[in-house]
Order: structure tokens, then C-alpha cells, then sequence
């Protein structure tokens, strides 16, 4: 025999009941997924996929559809308290449209006397038996206060009607009743709705009369309590939101409005068929549906529950698949995964022209000094992004060492790759937009192409790319180069440096050979430059070689320290240097460092040095980061140091760049002084131009290069000229610099 019996709320609901059947089929088969399918992959669970899809779309249809009922009756019961409200509107106004056609009625065509004293009478009638009428306000054609209560009184006063565009609705002269909300009292304690009639007298003057009713009791909100669940506003204008419940105040902003709360609609009301209102009414309780949507959602949450324990158990090793392969910061492969990934490409397709491309942004490391680590990692996610949306899935793509990117690219032409790479790198180079931070990068490409997939090789591949990339750097960046053996050669090369450079530094090898600085107008030493030298086993490796490779590799800083602290043991050693300006080449990663200024003024100051005999030399041509050096460079000025530019003229100089210099002295490259001896040349003229030019701005000036005997003469007229070069002498190590200064004079 049946007996009835109950579970709870899972038979207070229709579509439960029927539905437990589904709660036990998904928590049976994720206990089956659980305990048979422990670490199988995604790719291979077709039976579970079809489970799952089984199960989430009898869930999902059921819950939408018991959903959808309790959905459409709680909008149905909104919009009905909406409708009420629109009704009770009409119904009010058009009470009050009645009762002031009648007192128009009774007083058009009589007495200014009559007028009045009926309107007295109409006055205390109405403002006494209608709690909504708050005053009846008499106006004549100028819009003077003729009479009125003390409601109305105060409401002209107030200036209630002064807007124009209030004045301008008065004044149209149209024989029907008219209303209008006043905007003025919108947003006050006592909203008035304007009620207008045109009167006029046996005099044939015009009056107006208008009957001010309080907009809170257009509706009787007590009628509405048994819909108290909504809360209800009349957009009355963009700014006014009137609510048409006793516990709820005015809003007047729509956004927090809307924020306030989770559900609502919005519909339009008709008011006396001449003006539309938007209505929108917010749920605010739900306990009156909250068993049903507990009981609806209960589905969703049981389907959700064998999602996750599917995704947990199916997806897990997808997902640490995926990470040991992809980059965490730009979801690219990563480079150790390259190699696998295009075997599995190529093993499914055959191709042809295969290219290995190497990108690198350009400078990063200043980039990465200058704003840190968020920002950067942010802009190469940027440069990512920009990649795989201009190679649009024709090449794989791995993130390489920090700022570089490696592209295999399959059936495309040299040609056409060159076309797709120079593109690419202008796209990369236009503004990133990062945290308000305009970020402009130049990168550099470099490739190697093969025909044939036996010619794969990752390692060889991504060396000879490496290669074309050197020399796309080398070339000035921002441009992009194929690989060529002589490259390789050259390559080579700058790797041997490289390292016995280190070996060098680590030894500590390196020489410092001074050029002494003549001033031609009394031929005396004023100073020496420190250059640095190399001998790597028997011969001389020239800085014009190893200096550029140190600048790239960082390898410049510790070659800068080096020299730094030879000079200052030589200058300590010697009294004849402690006598005269001795200037020290400092490369830009040096300068760029916080500490700097504070090293270099402590070490001087610890090593009793002059600092006024101490010169900085930066050269110009690094003056592309001009902006992160300057305050260094005038910090030393400031305390006293010199400050040279030197081989003005070979970079991003020019006349009016001069006056921008925090420098005061100025060392022009040997290319002004070329054919500059020889009498009413371009080159003379040039010349003199730029040392009269510093001598304006008081700028000191050392003429480089200078070799011959005619330069010579010609560059003595200038007064304080001084010069540098092999006409006087080449650069000497200490000992001969020493024997070269007694033997000549020294400046006073």
C-alpha cells in the first residue's frame, strides 16, 4: 500500500520532484568518472564527453525552463504594479483637470471682482477638500502674483516660475487645462505638479490660474503595499528618479540606482496620452520566491558539481600539459617545447620554405631600468599579442629569452617572409599604451631559411637566426636581415671577444694610455684623456672593435670600472696629473644608475682629488638617452666636475642641440676638421661656425684628430682653442705620458 510521505522542500516544487531521477543519474556517473577515469586525457574521454553532455543539458533545459516560470511571474507582478501606477496617475490628474475646468467655468467672462472673490471661495474649497492641492496661485498676463495662499505665496517668491522655459509653458495661451511637473521642486520634500488654466475677464485681460499639487499624493502609496516587494521609481527627468514607495527616498543618480540592486525592469507609462515616463521597478525582497530558486539553481549546482569533479580529474593533466609547454606571462610556447611542437606539425602536413625568425626588442634593458617590471612585463605581452595577430596562425610561435620571440614559419618565400617580418616590426614599433605610460620600442629580426625539412636543425636554426639578428643590431637596429655565412664568420668572432674579454676583466689585464690635450696658444699641456687598451696575447685589440661588443653584452660597466680605477692610482701616484684636467670616458649604462653621481663625487672626494680637474666624457652618440642622463650630468657640473661631449658631430648633434648640452666642454670629431685647413672650404666654414657657436654658449672646445701642421695654424687664431691628436701625440702608457710632460709645457 502507497503511503504518501514528504522530502522536504524537494517535492514543495513541481520540477524537483520529477527531476531527482537526474540528481542521482550525475552524482552516479561522476562517482564512475572518479573511480574508472583517474588520469585520462581530454582528447581521449568521447564516452564521458557524451555523459556530460547527456547531464548538463537535461540539467540546464530543466532548471531554465522552471527558471523562466518564477522569471516571467515576478516580471508579470512588476509590470502590474506599473500599470496600477500609470492608472492611479491618469485617474488623479484627471480628477483635478475637472476641478479646475470648473472654477475656470465659473469665473471666465465676470468681474475683476467677481473674479477675485470666487477664486477666494474655490481657494479654500479645494486646497480644504483635496489634501493634494497644496495651493491655487493667481497670476495676471505679466505674471505678477495677483493672490494665492501661503503655499503659493511662498512658491512665487521662491522664484518657482522663474526659469524662462517655465515662463515661456505659462504663457502659451492655449484654452485646455495644461500640467507640467516643475522641475525647480523635483528633488525637494514637496515635488509640485503645475495644473494651468487661461481666464479671461470681462475686461478682456488675461489671468492665469494654477493649481499646485503635491506629485506624492498623485498616488495613494497604501494601495500599493501589497506589491511592496518592488521598489518603484518615475524617471521624472535624466536626473529626478521618484519613488513611489513610503520607505524609499528620491534618487538622482541612475547608475547607483541600478547598482543598488540585482533585478529589474523598465517600462514606459502614458500620462493623459501626452507625456511618456520610463518606470523602473527593482526587486528588493525575495523571500517570497527564495524556495523556488533554491530548489530551481539546486540543478544548475548539482550539474556544476560533475563539471568540476570532470574538469579535476579529465582536465588536469591537459592543463599541466599545457603549462609545462606555454609561457606563463604570454601563453607562447615556450623554447624548449619548439622542437616537438614542429615535428608534430610537419608530421601532419607537408610543407615546403621553412624560416626560422629571431625578434628582439631593441634597448630593453634601459626600458626595464627605467620602469621597472610590471610595466615591462606588461609591454611584452603587448609585443606578443601584436605577433601572433600579424602572423595569423601561418608560423609557431615561442617566447625566447625575456625580450625575444621565435617564429617558425612554414611555406612562404624569402620574399615574401622579408615583406611579413619589415611589417611586423612596424607594428611592433608603433606606441604601446601601457598605465598611462606612451612606451615607443624599435626591435631587430633576424632569420635563416632552408628548403627542406631534413635541414631542421633547432639548435643550428635558431644559431644562424641569432646571427642575422646580431647583425640587424649591429646595422642600428629596428630592421631585419637573413643569415649569411660571412655573418657567421664575423659572429664568431664577436663571440671570441666576448669571452676573452671576460677573461680579461676577470685577469685584470686592461691598460689605460693617456693623449695629452694641447691649447695652441701658448702650446701646453692643459690635459689628458684616459683611453683604455687591450693586449690579448701578442697583439692589440682595438677599442673601435671590442668597445661596441662590451656596450651590447653589459660587459662595459666592469670595463669602466677598471679604467676608473687605474686612472685614480694614477693620478695619486703621479703629481704631474694631479696638475692639469684628466677626463675619463663613461658609457651611458654607467651614468644611467642611481648611484652614480654619489659614487663618483665620494671616490674622487676619499682619493683627494680636485674635482674642477676632473672631466666626464660621454659621447654623443649615446645621447638617445638623453633624457635619463642629463640630471646626472648637471649634478656633477653643479659640484664642479667637467662635463665633455665627446665626437660631437657623429650622432644626434646638431647647431641648435649645442645650447641643450650639459656640458662645458665641446670635443669635435675628426670629421669637422677633414678638408677644413685648406682656405674658403665648406668644411672651414663649418667649422669655425660650430667653435664660434660653443664660444657664444661659453663652452670650452677640443678640436680631435688633428694631425696636421696646416689645421694647426688655421685653428690657432681662435683664442683658448684646444686640441687633441698625433701632431703633438699619440696616446701613451703612463710612463711615456710622464716623460712626454717634462719635456713640454704645462698650463699654469
Amino acid at each position: 500500500m502507497l503511503q504518501n510521505f514528504h522530502i522536504g522542500l524537494i517535492d514543495s516544487n513541481p520540477f524537483t520532484f520529477t527531476l531527482s531521477a537526474v540528481f542521482l543519474f550525475t552524482l552516479f556517473a561522476a562517482i564512475i568518472v572518479k573511480a574508472f577515469h583517474k588520469n585520462v586525457q581530454i582528447i581521449e574521454m568521447k564516452r564521458i564527453k557524451l555523459v556530460v553532455f547527456i547531464a548538463v543539458s537535461i540539467g540546464t533545459a530543466v532548471w531554465h525552463q522552471a527558471s523562466l516560470s518564477v522569471v516571467k511571474a515576478e516580471e508579470a507582478n512588476a509590470r502590474a504594479k506599473i500599470n496600477l501606477i500609470e492608472t492611479m496617475i491618469n485617474k488623479s490628474i484627471e480628477a483635478q483637470i475637472k476641478a479646475l475646468s470648473r472654477i475656470k467655468a465659473r469665473v471666465n467672462n465676470e468681474s475683476f471682482d467677481d473674479f477675485k472673490r470666487l477664486l477666494d471661495i474655490d481657494q479654500k474649497t479645494y486646497t480644504n477638500g483635496y489634501n493634494i492641492i497644496k495651493g491655487v496661485l493667481v497670476l495676471d498676463s505679466e505674471l505678477n502674483f495677483v493672490s494665492g495662499n501661503t503655499f503659493s505665496r511662498h512658491f512665487y517668491l521662491n522664484g518657482m516660475l522663474e526659469k524662462p522655459i517655465i515662463k515661456a509653458w505659462l504663457t502659451r495661451d492655449l484654452d485646455d487645462i495644461q500640467f507640467a511637473a516643475n522641475s525647480l521642486t523635483l528633488n525637494s520634500a514637496a515635488p509640485t505638479l503645475m495644473l494651468l488654466a487661461t481666464v479671461e475677464l470681462a475686461t478682456k485681460n488675461k489671468y492665469y490660474i494654477l493649481n499646485l499639487l503635491d506629485i506624492n499624493l498623485l498616488l495613494d502609496k497604501d494601495y500599493l503595499h501589497y506589491l511592496s516587494q518592488y521598489d518603484t521609481y518615475l524617471e521624472l527627468t535624466k536626473s529626478i528618479y521618484f519613488s513611489v514607495d513610503h520607505n524609499n527616498e528620491n534618487k538622482t543618480n541612475l547608475s547607483e540606482l541600478i547598482n543598488s540592486y540585482n533585478h529589474f525592469i523598465t517600462q514606459k507609462i502614458n500620462v493623459m496620452d501626452l507625456v511618456e515616463h520610463e518606470v523602473y521597478s527593482f526587486i528588493n525582497d525575495y523571500d517570497s520566491i527564495h524556495t523556488d530558486t533554491i530548489i530551481d539553481q539546486s540543478i544548475l549546482w548539482l550539474t556544476f558539481i560533475f563539471i568540476f569533479i570532470f574538469v579535476q580529474v579529465a582536465d588536469s593533466s591537459r592543463v599541466i600539459q599545457f603549462r609545462a609547454k606555454h609561457d606563463e606571462l604570454t601563453g607562447l610556447l615556450k623554447l624548449t617545447a619548439l622542437e616537438d611542437e614542429f615535428i608534430k606539425v610537419t608530421s601532419e602536413k607537408h610543407f615546403n620554405n621553412f624560416s626560422t625568425v629571431i625578434l628582439k626588442v631593441d634597448l630593453f634593458e634601459a626600458i626595464y631600468i627605467s620602469l621597472g617590471y610590471k610595466i615591462c612585463d606588461e609591454l611584452i605581452n603587448n609585443v606578443s599579442l601584436r605577433i601572433r595577430e600579424s602572423t595569423n596562425n601561418i608560423a609557431l610561435i615561442a617566447r625566447g629569452a625575456s625580450d625575444s620571440f621565435v617564429l617558425y614559419f612554414f611555406d612562404i618565400s624569402p620574399e615574401s617572409l622579408e615583406q611579413k617580418i619589415k611589417s611586423l616590426i612596424v607594428e611592433l614599433t608603433e606606441a604601446h599604451i601601457i598605465d598611462d605610460n606612451e612606451i615607443n620600442l624599435s626591435v631587430s629580426a633576424g632569420a635563416a631559411t632552408y628548403r627542406h625539412l631534413d635541414s631542421f636543425n633547432l639548435r643550428l636554426n635558431l644559431q644562424q637566426a641569432n646571427v642575422a639578428l646580431e647583425k640587424a643590431k649591429e646595422l642600428g637596429g629596428n630592421q631585419f636581415h637573413f643569415y649569411q655565412q660571412s655573418m657567421e664568420d664575423k659572429y664568431n668572432e664577436t663571440v671570441t671577444i666576448r669571452n676573452d674579454l671576460q677573461n680579461a676583466l676577470k685577469n685584470d689585464v686592461l691598460e689605460v694610455f693617456y693623449q695629452p690635450v694641447h691649447c695652441l696658444n701658448d702650446s701646453t699641456i692643459t690635459g689628458v684623456e684616459a683611453l683604455v687598451r687591450w693586449s690579448n696575447g701578442n697583439e692589440w685589440v682595438s677599442p673601435a672593435k671590442f668597445i661596441p661588443i662590451a656596450e651590447t653584452t653589459g660587459q662595459i660597466t666592469q670595463v669602466g670600472e677598471q679604467v676608473l680605477k687605474k686612472v685614480i692610482e694614477d693620478i695619486k701616484k703621479y703629481p704631474q696629473l694631479q696638475n692639469m684636467t684628466v677626463a675619463v670616458n663613461f658609457s651611458t649604462k654607467q651614468i644611467i644608475k642611481d648611484d652614480f653621481a654619489s659614487n663618483l663625487l665620494s671616490l674622487l672626494t676619499e682619493n683627494n682629488i680636485i674635482l674642477e680637474n676632473f672631466t666626464v666624457e660621454v659621447t654623443e652618440s649615446y645621447f638617445q638617452e638623453r633624457g635619463v642622463i642629463v640630471s646626472k650630468l648637471i649634478e656633477l657640473v653643479n659640484y664642479g666636475l667637467n662635463v665633455a661631449i665627446d665626437d660631437f658631430g657623429t650622432g644626434y648633434s646638431s647647431l641648435s642641440y649645442l645650447t641643450h648640452q650639459p656640458a662645458n666642454i665641446i670635443k669635435l670629431d675628426r670629421e669637422f676638421t677633414i678638408g677644413a685647413h685648406l682656405l674658403k672650404t665648406k668644411e672651414q666654414k663649418l667649422l669655425d661656425t660650430i667653435i664660434r657657436f660653443c664660444y657664444d654658449l661659453d663652452k670650452s672646445v677640443i678640436v680631435e684628430g688633428v694631425e696636421g701642421e696646416g689645421l694647426i695654424k688655421h685653428l690657432s687664431k681662435f683664442e683658448g682653442i684646444k686640441v687633441q691628436g698625433y701632431f703633438f701625440s699619440k696616446p701613451l702608457p703612463i710612463h711615456s705620458l710622464i716623460d712626454y710632460i717634462e719635456n713640454n709645457k704645462i698650463k699654469d
